[in-house]
């Protein structure tokens, strides 16, 4: 029988079930057990499968305040960038990338995101001048127990050296904040360059089509400091790019 299959055979059947409640150490003495057989078998893919579908491929996140208990939190984004051309409406859009991301991958069942139409309407009733992000967090209309502050100080889509190429590059500082004591629980400055190595070169439409791409990139960049995460993501945005600018 082949390893994998055999393995994989294994993990799913009535024999893990049984194992599983009969607790973690007769688990785990039966996995040493196969792992044995599986390498004096030459059966290394097998083994890796094994691993994965035992430790999984996720790292926790850098912080990891919203992992437990039962926490609302809102996110806002607003740009101090001297460049408002390329920026437009960035920080909206990553606000809702991260909230959305927040929601999708924090593995905290109690956890609760407030909507990003309702930050954005709290915004346009104050016509983004705010003196603090705890100001929106505490607002009645949002009522969050942490809000993220992500604040842009740098932010550009076009390669300034070549009009045919685009180099996305954002610079900023995001604070989680208790908004009961106005405590800062997390604070990074992160700077982000994407591709790492080099800008992208194609036609007309190519500002247009990298720019969600990158809105993407810088969105994810923030949410994974706030939940768990594959550590070797990053590793493969100067692969997605070479696609773009094969396309252009």
């Amino acid at each position: 029988m082949d390893g994998e299959f055999f393995l994989t055979s294994f993990l799913s059947g009535r024999f893990m079930e049984r194992i599983i409640h009969a607790g973690r150490t007769r688990f785990f003495g039966c996995f040493t057990l196969l792992t044995c057989v599986l390498l004096a078998s030459g059966c290394q893919q097998a083994l890796l499968t094994a691993l994965v579908l035992v430790k999984g491929t996720d790292v926790k996140p850098k912080h990891e305040i919203l992992l437990k208990g039962e926490k609302r939190v809102a996110v806002a984004c607003r740009s101090l960038a001297s460049n408002q051309y390329d920026i437009q409406n960035a920080p909206r859009e990553i606000a809702t990338l991260v909230s959305l991301l927040l929601d999708e991958n924090v593995t905290n069942k109690k956890l609760a995101v407030v909507e990003p139409t309702k930050v954005e309407a709290w915004l346009d009733e104050c016509n983004n001048d705010f003196d603090s992000f705890l100001d929106i967090g505490r607002d009645p209309k949002i009522d969050a127990d942490i809000i993220i502050g992500i604040e842009i100080y740098g932010f550009q889509i076009r390669d300034p050296k070549s009009p045919y190429q685009v180099w996305g590059k954002c610079k900023a500082n995001v604070k989680a904040i208790d908004c009961k004591d106005g405590k800062i629980l997390a604070s990074e400055d992160i700077t982000i360059q994407d591709p790492p190595n080099m800008p992208v070169t194609g036609g007309p439409g190519l500002e247009t089509a990298f720019r969600p791409q990158f809105i993407r990139v810088v969105s994810e960049q923030i949410a994974l400091l706030f939940h768990p995460h594959d550590p070797h993501k990053s590793k493969r945005m100067d692969a997605h790019n070479l696609e773009m600018q094969m396309q252009y």
